[in-house]
């Protein structure tokens, strides 16, 4: 089928004089997760995971994505014709390599111009300009996807006051004085999660994410919502107009960006705005960094005070799972799907829930080792009462989202899946220890959740940590705890995930995961230092832990960990659950 499908993009390529044609992951607002409208990578390579770039070209084609599916991409690629590309691996082309030396001079490319942002355009004619390589705009895949879905039309609700903190008319003036400081007459805003911020709106558009399709102009004077109508109720509407906002159709912001004066000027952020919206622009455009990122990523205490709530009940339902799985494992048939519907069903039980921030990742033995697997009907292992299971997963509620991750003994395991699974812990410890200067960044702090791990000569292909939204993305920017050095100061209030691990393939994977924020640790004369505090609660699993590892320190910390845990769940759990949990949770 793959093969069809390429087969059929390639016909279509040379209609149009094409040489090459580049898929992105994007929808037209640079969402992570998008709607199933705009999975065209997906549909054209079979390739499912959620980050990963196509090139098709007259004789060949290759996938481009990072270390999290390296696994994933070489067995659901196989047979397609499609080669994989591993990013930020030595040997391995960029795709913008791979295109220049593989194409002739005056060549052209096709690409989507509704799902390219504009930095990333810029880049692409900068590279290709020395074989005066041409960039065409056209959405190919619509031509060949004959049952392509819609756009998503679910209505948009209100997030309440009692858990956005602050009222849109007051974020809206926030943005009113970022106008004014930065001269400028309008900014106009795509990402769907800064949009869902400004005005307290939430809705189900994509899975996992709770926005809607929209756009959002603001000026010194007015707002305007671009957004299908019949996406807001008549209770909705009023609301927004009390609050001075101007609703209109989702695909007039084409026209109305065109009508601005050429001597105005319009705030843009070249790393989400596609370069179909910026051709629309007649005005004068500054680039800005991604202000509304920034102010959301730093919780206020309302968000907070609902966030740790949030959390304690989320560490409830998760140890009820892990009970329930503990307890069955020998005497019921359980697979890595019928858990995963078990573990959905436990939260949906929560009033606050409302969907999984993410598809929850099951993964048994050697699958552990696969960081976003997904079970399937052909892929399914049965449960034994022996080896470890990998359990990544978390909600979004009204009032937070969580992600957490553990990994968890169902019987035997192996000296050296315990020995790995200590060394993860320690990373864990080390990076929740930290104490550190006003103005570090993540990547100073990534070394601490390494350094067990890299003392050994192992490490893990992907970052350690992310900024975590507040009932929006689990993955939210700009913050971040990596090795990139994303310059993005580590500020109190903002929540990120600690979430080291050790992925050996074809063997098991382990990641253990919990929720930290910035808090304050204490001044002095050199400076005003910080810490983390950890705000999720579910208990690691002892029964891995080599003791004969850990330091003192190491073990104060766990069992002082785990001593919160149970205070903190053990009211929210029946007297099964909490037997269990005691036991769990008892001093090493």
């Amino acid at each position: 089928m793959v093969n069809e499908r390429v087969k059929k993009l390639r016909d279509i390529m040379l209609k149009n004089n094409l040489d090459a044609y580049i898929v992105y992951s994007f929808d037209p607002h640079s969402s992570e997760y998008v709607s199933e409208r705009w999975k065209g990578r997906a549909w054209i390579s079979g390739f499912t995971g959620s980050a990963g770039t196509i090139v098709v070209l007259k004789d060949k084609a290759g996938l481009w994505t990072d270390g999290r599916y390296f696994i994933q991409a070489e067995k659901q690629l196989k047979n397609s014709g499609i080669d994989l590309y591993k990013m930020a691996i030595p040997g391995f082309p960029t795709y913008e390599e791979w295109i220049y030396d593989n194409l002739d001079k005056d060549a052209k490319i096709g690409v989507d111009g509704e799902v390219l942002n504009v930095k990333t355009n810029k880049e692409l004619c900068e590279t290709f300009s020395k074989k005066n390589i041409e960039i065409k705009y056209m959405d190919l895949l619509n031509d060949i996807w004959q049952d392509r879905p819609s756009i998503p039309m679910n209505e948009v609700y209100k997030h309440e006051i009692k858990y956005a903190g602050k009222s849109r008319q007051k974020k809206i003036e926030i943005l009113r004085e970022y106008i004014s400081k930065k001269e400028s007459d309008y900014y106009i805003i795509s990402t769907l999660d800064d949009i869902a911020w400004t005005l307290n709106l939430r809705g189900s558009d994509i899975s996992y994410s709770p926005v809607a399709i929209s756009y959002l102009l603001i000026s010194k004077s007015k707002t305007v919502l671009y957004i299908h109508n019949n996406k807001l109720n008549n209770e909705l509407v009023s609301s927004l107009k009390k609050d001075k906002i101007l609703i209109k159709n989702y695909d007039t912001i084409f026209e109305d960006l065109g009508e601005i004066s050429k001597t105005d000027s319009i705030l843009i952020n070249e790393e989400s705005i596609n370069v179909k919206i910026k051709n629309s622009i007649n005005a004068k455009t500054k680039n800005t960094k991604n202000y509304i990122a920034f102010l959301k990523s730093v919780k206020d205490d309302i968000e907070l005070e609902n966030q740790k709530k949030c959390l304690i009940r989320d560490g409830a339902s998760l140890v009820r799972f892990l009970h329930w799985v503990d307890t069955n494992v020998k005497s019921e048939t359980l697979t890595e799907i019928n858990v995963n519907e078990k573990l959905y069903s436990i939260r949906k039980d929560d009033s606050k829930f409302v969907d999984e921030s993410f598809a929850s990742i099951i993964g048994y033995k050697e699958h552990g080792a696969l960081m976003h697997y997904s079970a399937n009907e052909e892929t399914c292992y049965k449960l034994k009462p022996e080896g470890m299971l990998l359990v990544d997963s978390g909600g979004l509620y009204l009032d937070g989202t969580s992600d957490i991750t553990r990994t968890f003994s169902l019987g035997e395991v192996s000296d050296k899946e315990r020995t790995d699974f200590t060394l993860v812990l320690k990373g864990v410890i080390n990076l929740t220890k930290a104490v550190f200067l006003e103005g570090t960044i993540g990547a100073n702090l990534d070394i601490l959740a390494r350094k067990p791990m890299w003392d050994n000569g192992i490490d893990y292909k992907c970052g350690t940590g992310h900024g975590i939204g507040y009932f929006l993305n689990v993955h939210e920017g700009p913050q971040r705890i990596s090795r990139d050095l994303i310059n993005v100061k580590l500020e109190e209030g903002m929540v990120l995930s600690n979430e080291p691990g050790i992925y050996r393939e074809g063997q098991y994977g382990i990641r253990i995961e919990n929720t930290i924020v910035v808090v304050p640790y204490k001044e002095s004369e050199f400076g005003k230092f910080y810490k983390f505090e950890t705000i999720s609660y579910a208990p690691i699993d002892i029964r891995l832990i080599k003791s004969e590892l850990l330091t003192e320190g190491e073990r104060e910390w766990i069992n002082s960990y785990h001593n919160d845990v149970y205070k903190k769940l053990s009211p929210l759990l029946n007297k099964k659950e909490n037997k269990w949990l005691k036991n769990m949770t008892k001093e090493i």
